[in-house]
């Protein structure tokens, strides 16, 4: 293979942190074609139109949390808040507002001192939801107190976000109490006394520092500990129900071949901007959020007032009953069978190609034209803006054949997105991401960890999860009973 295939963008050379870059810079930009082209796709009536979800569109084997994970992680890794659609950024410019680590700083902000509206003000540092356990925390005007707003921007992430809040104060409590060890298989020591009056002569300052430090390594060590099992669901669990499962298995193995950047880790844009967004397809009409309620993804009116909730958008305070059962969504009890999300394909459902003004980041209300309120056409022009290559290009620089004309269903080189979506649908039947976009995904994911020095694939590549009902295993279903999300 071409040496590359593995060269770092002008990002990761420059040793710039939190930029996006190239996983395939020796490959040209697909040639704009701009708005018209982009609208014969992604418009309502268009060629990525699926209609509303149907029981023909549904994937059994995919559980309909798995794209709301896939969203939690995508907000784990990037932000970009200032290329505009239209215009030609070049990547290595692009400020990512995330780290590019599987970090949670999503969840933990920079931490107590610095993020202290993340946490409940507890010298453990467990960070704040409303005393029920039912929302997020909350200002008088609704406004998530989250490290990142996005997470808010539906019902079902916000209610996981919370799901991870939990999970790291389960972890604290845990701890705290002898019940668990650390990272390290250590116990953790309990707790000094009351710290000494600093007025008490002769007291040494190691003994008056007893007490913050405790509960310093105690916060650090339970993050520690929800950042490596998260870590874990990664690998073990979200990429092989994504990806094909013989590639994602090589490289968790063997490493990437393509991504490997040097200095500065990035995101590559190949990652961000199409093969990472394969979710937005599996997105359905609505969702049965527990048994008395079933929530539509958007109204149909996509002006409609947001209250009262019908409907799952987000920003606004969660009500006791709309809490997620997520036993609809994750494999986790016998008794109730997860709801399926919608398969992939190259279409959308059509509640995407028409979103609300409050879905849309940054939008305001009469200044979001329609045919710019279609996500997928946001998508498409956006990887114009990044200068992303056809997808017949990559499937050539790894060692694919391509997708034909008749297969894609379209002419020329085509949108990266489209083809990894596509691809899926004709090669994989659906079920999962094809070659392509497997390839592009566990190779970002497993370098941005092996170059993370705090992951355990860099700090203690043979541990093992310790949280799980069985030992070494860890799932989903495994972080929501710690949580207490599931009886």
């Amino acid at each position: 293979m071409s040496a590359s295939h593995g060269m770092p963008s002008r990002a990761a050379a420059n040793g710039t942190s939190g930029a996006f870059g190239r996983m395939f810079p020796q490959l040209a930009p697909r040639r704009a074609t701009g708005l018209e082209r982009a609208l014969e796709f992604g418009a309502p009536g268009g060629l990525m139109d699926g209609g509303q979800t149907g029981e023909d569109q549904l994937a059994p084997d995919f559980p309909a949390g798995f794209t709301f994970l896939g969203q939690f992680i995508d907000h784990d890794l990037t932000l970009d808040v200032l290329s505009q659609l239209g215009g030609r950024d070049e990547p290595s410019a692009t400020t990512d507002f995330r780290t590019p680590r599987l970090d949670l700083d999503n969840l933990y902000g920079a931490g107590p001192v610095v993020s202290p509206h993340l946490y409940d003000g507890s010298r453990e540092g467990r960070l704040a939801h409303t005393p029920d356990g039912v929302d997020l925390a909350r200002t008088l005007s609704g406004l998530a107190l989250i490290g990142d707003p996005r997470n808010d921007e539906n019902l079902l992430l916000s209610q996981f976000h919370l799901v991870m809040a939990k999970f790291h104060n389960a972890v604290v409590d845990r701890l705290a109490g002898g019940e668990i060890t650390d990272a390290f298989s250590r116990p953790f020591p309990e707790a000094p006394g009351d710290e000494p009056r600093t007025q008490q002569h002769g007291v040494p300052l190691e003994q008056l520092l007893d007490v913050a430090n405790h509960f310093d390594s105690l916060f650090a060590s339970a993050r520690q500990l929800v950042r490596w099992h998260y870590q874990w669901i990664v690998l073990h669990e979200f990429l092989p129900m994504v990806g094909d499962a013989k590639v994602v298995a090589d490289v968790v193995e063997n490493g990437p071949r393509y991504f490997r950047p040097e200095g500065a880790p990035f995101i590559p844009v190949e990652f961000a901007a199409a093969a990472f967004r394969f979710g937005h397809s599996t997105v359905r009409s609505g969702y049965q959020v527990n048994r008395d309620f079933f929530g539509k993804i958007f109204p149909d009116d996509p002006d409609a007032s947001p209250s009262p909730r019908t409907d799952l958008r987000g920003g606004r305070p969660v009500l006791p009953e709309h809490t997620v059962d997520w036993r609809l969504f994750f494999e986790v009890s016998r008794e109730v069978e997860p709801q399926p999300a919608r398969h992939l394909a190259a279409s959308l459902n059509t509640r995407l190609l028409d979103l609300p003004v409050s879905a849309v980041p940054g939008a305001v209300s009469g200044a979001l034209a329609r045919p710019v309120a279609s996500l997928a056409v946001r998508n498409l022009l956006r990887s114009e803006t990044l200068g992303l290559p056809a997808g017949q290009d990559v499937a050539r620089a790894i060692g694919e054949i391509p997708l034909t004309d008749e297969e894609l269903g379209t002419t020329g080189p085509v949108y990266l997105w489209y083809y990894v979506l596509k691809e899926a649908e004709v090669v994989a039947r659906g079920h999962h991401l094809g070659p392509v976009g497997t390839r592009i995904v566990t190779e970002v994911l497993v370098a941005l960890l092996d170059a993370d020095p705090a992951s355990f694939r860099s700090v203690f590549p043979r541990w093992r999860p310790t949280l799980g009902e069985k030992p070494g295993r860890f799932e989903v279903a495994d972080l929501l009973y710690v949580a207490g999300a599931v009886g």
